[in-house]
């Protein structure tokens, strides 16, 4: 990890630190790079109670939905919001609560 270590920098850093250069829309765009850049995938994260692998974030360019997590679960591949997954303790879930935060949701 190149620059995040989630027990030294709070949500409000994070999101700093990743939408520095971002201005409207282009902040979905900076947090699915820095998911890119952060996070090691494939992982494993729960949809609904259900173990599934994530493989990677996405963004569409529509707002509405947000970052989407694209993942695999039986061979078979979904898209789905990012928010609706709960992600392992690390740079993962603190990038996602940082996103939360930044979309005014926590």
């Amino acid at each position: 990890m190149s620059w995040m270590h989630a027990d030294d920098e709070t949500l409000d850093e994070i999101i700093e630190r990743v939408t520095v250069d971002a201005y409207g829309d282009e902040g979905y765009t900076a947090f699915a790079q820095a998911f890119e850049d952060e996070v090691e995938v494939p992982l494993v994260a729960t949809l609904a109670g259900i173990a599934v692998q994530l493989e990677s974030i996405d963004f569409d360019g529509d707002e509405r939905r947000g970052l989407l997590a694209v993942i695999t679960r039986d061979g078979e591949t979904h898209r789905v919001s990012l928010l609706d997954l709960v992600l392992p303790t690390g740079p993962a879930r603190s990038l996602a609560n940082a996103y939360r935060r930044w979309l005014g949701i926590s």
